[in-house]
């Protein structure tokens, strides 16, 4: 369209970047490509992300002080180090990135390093027992550890589904996530996509993924204890299990301390609670999930995105 603003140069140069390291993915060594990003990674957090870090870092403390005191105690002692292991670990997250961009769909051999990385435990029982009765399920999860390794290996198990995720329309390196999951064989639909596109997901018996533990004021939110501090949360997880008549099943993969391969666990299904009012039920179930999301942080703090702002 002719009227159509152009998109800023920024996000091309920014776009190009990345399909240049997935590029010359295939000649260049994994721990030479993250001995080089590295050191980036962490010169942008120290200049770019130190206050938003230290900010949710402080407010969180409280809340992780209650849940694990010694963690809590080594996070406050040294924030600095702390925010080099957050730059470290989004360092390890793009590299798996870089390889899921090449393709990684079920029946391609190139892929065969997601199952090498990623242990699925006893707990994938629990989404085995809700897509059973043939109504699709609601992932919930954070941006903690690899959501995208996530999608991917339950993709690689055989499932299939949707992702639902912000689409910039004048972002390039927003289309190659996009681009990204579809190499990998999820689909995404746009958060600002009608209602109807994943609840069609849904009762198709497909599984329908969410990332609901960030701040987003453009999307309908409510304000949820999130570390004992009001956060505004979304309040599509609970409307999605109200309109579909299911529960939300939280799911995270991360690497447990000390361990080289990631975990994929299945936290007991959230039921929207039987309140006195819709909206009282809405409050329990967004409670449950932000208490689940607080444990998972508590037990790998890094691996959480702390450089975007919560409260």
């Amino acid at each position: 369209m002719s009227g159509a603003r152009p998109e800023p140069l920024r996000r091309r140069a920014r776009a190009a970047l990345i399909r240049g390291l997935v590029g010359g993915a295939g000649f260049v060594p994994t721990s030479a490509l993250g001995a080089t990003l590295r050191p980036i990674a962490r010169a942008a957090f120290a200049r770019r992300y130190a206050t938003v870090v230290q900010d949710n870092l402080a407010r969180a403390l409280p809340g992780l002080q209650a849940l694990d005191a010694q963690m809590a105690a080594r996070l406050r002692a040294d924030p600095e180090a702390f925010a080099r292991r957050v730059a470290d670990f989004t360092v390890e997250q793009a590299l798996h990135w870089i390889r899921l961009a090449r393709g990684a769909a079920p029946g391609e051999k190139s892929g065969g390093w997601i199952e090498d990385l990623v242990d699925i435990d006893d707990s994938i029982e629990r989404l085995d027992e809700v897509l059973a009765a043939g109504r699709g399920a609601i992932i919930v999860t954070a941006h903690i550890g690899d959501w995208e390794l996530l999608c991917a290996r339950l993709r690689r198990r055989g499932h299939r589904g949707a992702v639902v995720g912000r689409v910039r329309r004048r972002d390039s390196s927003h289309r190659w996530l996009v681009e990204m999951r579809r190499a990998y064989g999820v689909d995404t639909i746009a958060q600002d996509a009608s209602p109807r596109e994943p609840l069609r997901v849904l009762r198709d018996g497909g599984i329908l993924g969410l990332l609901t533990d960030l701040r987003v004021k453009r999307l309908a939110g409510r304000s949820v204890p999130f570390f004992g501090e009001p956060a505004l949360t979304m309040t599509a997880p609970a409307a999605f299990a109200r309109t579909h008549g299911a529960p939300l099943v939280p799911v995270r993969c991360v690497r447990p301390a000390g361990a080289n391969r990631y975990r994929l666990s299945v936290d007991p299904p959230l039921v929207l609670p039987d309140a006195p009012s819709r909206d009282a039920a809405e409050a329990e179930l967004l409670a449950a999930q932000n208490r689940t999301f607080e444990r998972w942080i508590a037990e790998t703090p890094e691996q959480w995105a702390w450089h975007q702002r919560r409260w």
